[in-house]
């Protein structure tokens, strides 16, 4: 057994029912499609905190439904995505404070 199985999904589980956790799956999917969108079109910037933000949203979304699901691969490409997004804010911001 996975700790998803054992730790998570129970936990999850005794707080969302599936329909919620579908939900969810399905706003994170919206949140990547649409930041992509946004990125292709030139309508928000790589460089800038919105995109990243929108892939946040969208790896929660989608890490919440994985959880859920006990999907573990699903899982793991959504952590890696939230954790690029993440260090990409970071790095965003600190090299606007490096700048001023």
């Amino acid at each position: 057994m996975s700790c998803i199985e054992l730790i998570a999904a129970p936990l999850l589980k005794a707080f969302v029912s599936e329909s919620v956790s579908s939900f969810v799956g399905w706003l994170g999917t919206a949140f990547y499609l649409l930041a992509y969108l946004l990125v292709s079109f030139n309508k928000v910037k790589a460089n800038k905190p919105a995109y990243h933000i929108l892939n946040i949203l969208g790896a929660v979304g989608l890490i919440v439904h994985a959880v859920y699901m006990n999907d573990g691969p699903n899982l793991i490409c959504n952590l890696a995505w939230l954790s690029i997004a993440v260090i990409a804010i970071l790095a965003i911001f600190f090299r606007k404070t490096k700048q001023n």
